[in-house]
């Protein structure tokens, strides 16, 4: 008797079908070095947006110093604006830390190198792949 998925999975000598399990459907299509580029994407945006705020506030800080020609009133305490700025430089950084282990987890579960690596090895897979 013939399966119906015969030629799509191999068939076992006790007669049961055997499943690709996660990992290998994983490796098999795009899904996992897509994710891993878009993680890594955020990781880069998350980066590169922490230290946007305390910059120009530093910026803001010294163009005022050379327009006065002297020291800027400092405030003794932070105000909110600037535990806000805290915190979204440091949410920017967690986030960009998470982003990196998530791509990080996932790269080497699947393809079992780095991230970096393993979207170097999917490229060059692609390019030697006939296009029919």
């Amino acid at each position: 008797m013939r399966s119906r998925h015969a030629g799509l999975t191999p068939m076992p000598a006790n007669g049961e079908s055997m499943k690709p399990s996660l990992r290998k459907i994983l490796a098999d299509s795009h899904i996992a070095a897509i994710a891993i580029a878009v993680l890594l994407f955020w990781m880069l945006s998350s980066a590169f947006r922490a230290p946007w705020d305390p910059l120009s506030r530093a910026a803001d800080f010294l163009f005022t110093a050379v327009a006065i020609g002297g020291v800027p009133y400092i405030p003794s305490k932070l105000d909110f604006a600037d535990r806000l700025m805290l915190f979204t430089t440091v949410t920017y950084f967690f986030t960009a830390l998470i982003s990196f282990g998530v791509a990080w987890l996932l790269s080497r579960w699947v393809y079992r190198v780095g991230p970096f690596r393993s979207l170097s090895n999917y490229r060059t897979q692609l390019v030697r792949r006939n296009r029919v």
